[in-house]
């Protein structure tokens, strides 16, 4: 039997002001908001179990949160001050119609990254942010391997997003920042299974804090 997956589309309440720390999203804690959608009970890995994943897109209405799962959400769980409206839908039927040749628009907020190679020691082996045609070529990559062949890529960068905060050697606080860039365009499927393997389980890294959500949708092709 295939697996459920459900969208969740939340308009932020202007009147939610926590969102947001030193003017950055602070996903750590929005992700401890969102986890309420899922159910109880999920073991070691709860997000990765609820098939979480979520992105902030901004429009003329204000902010709106997209968040994805592999259970009907509880709406209900959300804290009272986040949504203004929130209404859900099964993607499944959509994932389920997803053929090779099929043209699709898509978006997807990701954590465009590669280890330092050739640098200090201190630098080795540590991530470094992606930017401009490094970040475009990384989606490429990461768009054929996920079953789609970009036609045309438009990429944002977006303001950091960030994570925990950790304690370094010395013992002093550091919160975690996760560069974010946003891709936009138009692709044909070649792998429709790859690809919803890709959906469910998100692509790149900080899937946990709003990154690596894939949306898509059928392009209308012009009369």
């Amino acid at each position: 039997m295939t697996m459920s997956t459900w969208l969740v589309q939340i308009a932020v309440s202007p009147r939610c002001t926590r969102l947001f720390t030193r003017g950055l999203l602070n996903g750590h804690a929005l992700h401890r908001d969102l986890m309420r959608l899922a159910g109880d009970n999920l073991g070691d890995q709860p997000r990765k179990t609820a098939g979480l994943l979520w992105r902030v897109d901004e429009g003329p209405a204000g902010l709106q949160l997209l968040v994805q799962l592999n259970t009907p959400p509880r709406i209900d769980a959300l804290p009272g001050d986040l949504a203004l409206s929130a209404r859900h839908r099964d993607l499944t039927p959509l994932l389920d119609r997803l053929q090779a040749g099929m043209r699709v628009r898509y978006r997807i907020a990701a954590n465009a990254t590669k280890r330092h190679g050739n640098a200090t020691p201190e630098k080795k082996g540590k991530l470094a942010n992606l930017h401009g045609a490094d970040a475009d070529a990384w989606w490429a990559r990461k768009a054929t391997d996920a079953g789609l062949h970009p036609q045309q890529i438009t990429s944002t960068a977006l303001p950091d997003i960030l994570g925990p905060t950790t304690r370094d050697r010395h013992n002093t606080p550091q919160t975690v920042r996760h560069g974010v860039t946003r891709f936009d365009g138009i692709a044909t499927i070649t792998d429709p299974d790859q690809l919803r393997t890709a959906i469910t389980q998100g692509i790149g890294r900080a899937r946990t804090y709003g990154c690596g959500l894939l949306s898509i949708g059928p392009l209308s092709e012009p009369r």
